[in-house]
Parts: C-alpha cells; sequence; structure tokens
C-alpha cells in the first residue's frame, strides 16, 4: 500500500500498459484517475477496480488538445484533490511505419499526442503539485526504439527520443520543489500499440511481439528470451513514483530484457 490516499492520474490508462499501471496503483491503495479517448475501455477498467474495493474515475481526454488537459485536471483535482504522481503514458504509432513513406500529416499526429500531449499533460500536473506544495512525482513512458537505429519507423522513435529528453529538462526545472521526473523505457511488451505493424505486416494480431523477440534472439539482440509483461513495466513505473525512488530523478530506466545492453 505504497500510494494509500494518494491522487495518481494515468494518460492512456484504459488499456495495454497504462491499463497495467493503473491497475497497479489502484491495488496499492491510490485515488486512480483514468485519462484516455477511448470511453467504453476506460469506463469498464474504472469499474473493474471499483468492483475490487479500488477508488477511481475515468475521464475521456484527448491529450494532443489543451482544453482537454485543463478539464482532465479540473476533474481529477474536484475529485480526489492535489495531484501526487502523475503517469504520462498515452502514445500512438504511425500507420505507415518507413520514415521514406509517412506522410507530413501522419507525422505530426503521432508528436501531436506522444510529444505535446506529454508536455501538455506533465506540465499541468507538475503545476498542480507546485501551486499546493506537493512534492509528487512524474514518470513519462520512453521506448527502447527510442536509443537505437534498428528500426525503419520515422515518427514513433522520434517521438519517444523527445519525451526522454523532455523528461530531463523537467527534471531540473522542478528539482527545487522537491517534484521528481523519471522515465520507464519498455522493450518488446506484447500490447495493442502493435497493431498497425502487425496490419502492415500482414500478422495475425497479437503475433509481431513474438516474431520481434525470435528475431532479436537470433541476432543475439536480447538477453532475457521473452517478450515482457504489462504488469513488469507498471512494477518499474510504481518504483520511481514510490518513496523507494526518493534520490532518484532525471534518470531513463530500461525494462527491456537486457535489449538496450546488446543495441
Amino acid at each position: 500500500m505504497r500510494f494509500k490516499d494518494k491522487h495518481v492520474i494515468v494518460t492512456g490508462g484504459a488499456s495495454g500498459i497504462g491499463r497495467a499501471i493503473f491497475q497497479l496503483f489502484a491495488r496499492e491503495g491510490a485515488r486512480v484517475v483514468v485519462a484516455d479517448l477511448n470511453v467504453d475501455s476506460g469506463n469498464r477498467v474504472v469499474e473493474d477496480v471499483r468492483a475490487q474495493g479500488g477508488i477511481a474515475l475515468f475521464v475521456r481526454t484527448d491529450v494532443g488538445d489543451p482544453a482537454s488537459i485543463e478539464n482532465l485536471i479540473a476533474e481529477a483535482v474536484a475529485a480526489f484533490g492535489p495531484i501526487d504522481v502523475a503517469v504520462s503514458n498515452a502514445a500512438i504509432t504511425e500507420q505507415v511505419s518507413s520514415a521514406l513513406e509517412i506522410s507530413a500529416g501522419e507525422w505530426d499526429r503521432v508528436f501531436a499526442i506522444n510529444v505535446r500531449g506529454s508536455f501538455l499533460f506533465c506540465r499541468s500536473c507538475a503545476q498542480n503539485m507546485m501551486d499546493n506544495g506537493v512534492q509528487g512525482s512524474i514518470v513519462t513512458i520512453g521506448s527502447l526504439v527510442a536509443r537505437g537505429g534498428k528500426t525503419m519507423a520515422g515518427a514513433y522513435p522520434s517521438s519517444k527520443a523527445a519525451v526522454m529528453q523532455f523528461t530531463k529538462n523537467l527534471a531540473k526545472c522542478l528539482a527545487p520543489m522537491g517534484i521528481r521526473v523519471n522515465c520507464v523505457s519498455p522493450g518488446v511488451v506484447a500490447t495493442e500499440i502493435y497493431a498497425n505493424i502487425e496490419k502492415e505486416m500482414m500478422m495475425e494480431p497479437g503475433a509481431f511481439a513474438e516474431w520481434l523477440v525470435e528475431e532479436s534472439l537470433k541476432a543475439g539482440q536480447i538477453l532475457i528470451p521473452r517478450a515482457g509483461q504489462a504488469e513488469e513495466i507498471a512494477a518499474a513505473v510504481a518504483f520511481l513514483a514510490s518513496p523507494e525512488a526518493s534520490y532518484i530523478t532525471a534518470q531513463n530506466l530500461s525494462v527491456d530484457g537486457g535489449t538496450d545492453w546488446c543495441w
């Protein structure tokens, strides 16, 4: 119960890694707000947590829209008080992965959610923490592919690299106020985020992560021979947000089965 009575907001919390993060904070006693565009999934995950005695709220949110972020903060604070922990997880991938084929509009769409959305959300949460004297924690979600060139994708890796750098910049700004800012970078995790790639490669749903692990094993590019689980990423996020990590800020924690070492 590391987060008993703490107010936590998770963007993109209705599915995949975000859902696992939301569920873990709820199990550890937090009052958790799920911010997501998917109303059905958002309400469903909140209902599941409430059924188990947890305290949760869903707020439909478009992280790329400043007005939507403003509404999210207002509703969350009205329900649960000042923000203690903010997790910027919402992200999308491009429809076409090749950097030579992606359109300018598609590039902008990915950056609007992944980079601008993280910037708007984190800054708004930080402002609420400062206004209320909360020495809180902010955790962003990066990616393995942001640190290596072994991908044809254009927008997604570039956007995650931008998030990782923004994390360090924000950590420096907020350190005097006692607010810590860190990033967790997952490796291969089987979630819905690979849906566009699977469609492009004509794969069955859920097959891309398994294929990528197999190819990485053949090339000697992964140490733990399996895909990661969303719950393992959630555990890393919770650690960085907890008092156990009170002397950690401006860091990137890779949770990737050793792929970062191999790259």
